[in-house]
């Protein structure tokens, strides 16, 4: 392993210790107290910005060894993210029955993608590669989107029917 690679693995895993702290001492006390619409949106929000992916142009033709499938399928697959987590903000806005389906969607389209993000980035070693925004981003917000994910599917999954939105 060389120091890039454990200098990325550790920014990585002290930022899921800062956020998964955060999550648990303020997030979650207060997404139980409040409405489910009012509990996810602010984690939808973190997803809304994911189109930050497509640095990855950028970062590849100023020198990040990035192969243009792994490229293409993190940066498509955020832009994917992205637009479900507006979709999802969007239908929670407006109280359409389709907002709770549509936040599983948005859940299980971002655990895949994120997968497997995760799994190209170990196998083109991306941790030894990455630099400036694109470290970055692997190391501080791909951890944001991991904590905000679960704990919208945590929501979602221990909602009982109670209101979506506030009244």
């Amino acid at each position: 392993m060389t120091e890039l690679t454990a200098a990325a693995l550790a920014a990585m895993t002290l930022s899921f210790v800062v956020f998964a702290t955060a999550a648990d001492w303020y997030a979650a006390p207060r997404m139980r107290a409040v409405a489910l619409a009012a509990a996810i949106t602010p984690l939808l929000w973190i997803h809304a910005f994911r189109y930050v992916a497509l640095q990855l142009f950028s970062a590849q033709a100023f020198g990040f060894a990035i192969p243009d499938l792994t490229r293409d399928q993190i940066v498509y697959g955020d832009l994917i993210g992205m637009g479900l987590a507006l979709a999802t903000l969007y239908a929670l806005r407006y109280r359409w029955r389709l907002a709770i389906p549509l936040a599983w969607v948005f859940v299980v389209a971002t655990v895949l993608d994120l997968t497997n993000a995760a799994v190209m980035g170990i196998r083109e070693d991306l941790f030894d590669k990455a630099a400036d925004v694109s470290w970055l981003i692997l190391t501080f917000y791909v951890p944001a989107l991991w904590v905000s994910v679960v704990l919208v599917a945590w929501r979602l999954w221990t909602w009982r029917g109670e209101r979506v939105a506030s009244s």
